[in-house]
C-alpha cells in the first residue's frame, strides 16, 4: 500500500502564517490573501519566515456582512531578499 503524506504544497512552515509579523514589509492594495500566493511564497522562501495580517480601515465594523473589504493586506518577511523576489514574482490581488 503506497504511503501518503500528510503534508501539501501549502503547508506553512514552523513560525510563518497569520499574525506573524516580521521586519521586512509589503502593505499591499488589497484585502485578501490568495491561497496560490501562500503557495508561491512558500516556494520562495523555501524555509525562511514569514507571515501576514491586516490593518483595518477606519471604517471597520465587524458586524457589517462584508467587514473584510475594510482591511488591508500586509505580508512579512524576515529576509529582505524574500519581500524583494515576492514582489517581482507573486500576484496578490
Amino acid at each position: 500500500m503506497p504511503e501518503h503524506s500528510t503534508h501539501s504544497s501549502t503547508d506553512l512552515p514552523e513560525g510563518c502564517g497569520y499574525n506573524f509579523i516580521f521586519k521586512h514589509q509589503w502593505k499591499t492594495n488589497t484585502n485578501a490573501l490568495p491561497l496560490t500566493a501562500v503557495t508561491e511564497i512558500i516556494k520562495i522562501v523555501d524555509g525562511r519566515e514569514f507571515g501576514w495580517h491586516f490593518i483595518p480601515h477606519d471604517n471597520m465594523n465587524y458586524h457589517d456582512e462584508d467587514w473584510y473589504k475594510n482591511q488591508t493586506l500586509v505580508l512579512t518577511f524576515s529576509n529582505k531578499i524574500d519581500l524583494i523576489i515576492t514582489k517581482l514574482i507573486v500576484t496578490i490581488t
